[in-house]
């Protein structure tokens, strides 16, 4: 189950367990929904992620198009997580650790 913390501008997103192709539309629609409200800065807390498939790799590109990548993060991500993340180049243009 995700959580989310807004703490004034910051949303910080607390996810878990695989995120792939069933159920990214959902999170999706959540990110969506809480970017809308006055947040310009977000950070993905992946701690908990053991998988992310395309699916994800292309919301993380939307929500950084939506706030700019210099208000987007990503923390705490597990090793096999960080190889997708760098097979797709994009730890080189987001700040992912």
């Amino acid at each position: 189950m995700n959580k989310y913390k807004k703490n004034n501008n910051l949303l910080n997103c607390v996810l878990t367990g695989r995120i792939d192709t069933l159920n990214s539309s959902a999170f999706e629609k959540e990110i969506d929904e809480n970017i809308k409200e006055d947040i310009t800065s977000v950070v993905f807390d992946l701690q908990e992620v053991d998988y992310i498939s395309s699916a994800f790799l292309r919301i993380v590109i939307k929500t950084v198009k939506a706030i700019g990548k210099d208000n987007f993060s990503i923390i705490n991500v597990q090793p096999s997580v960080m190889k997708v993340f760098k097979i797709a180049n994009l730890s080189e243009i987001i700040d992912v650790k």
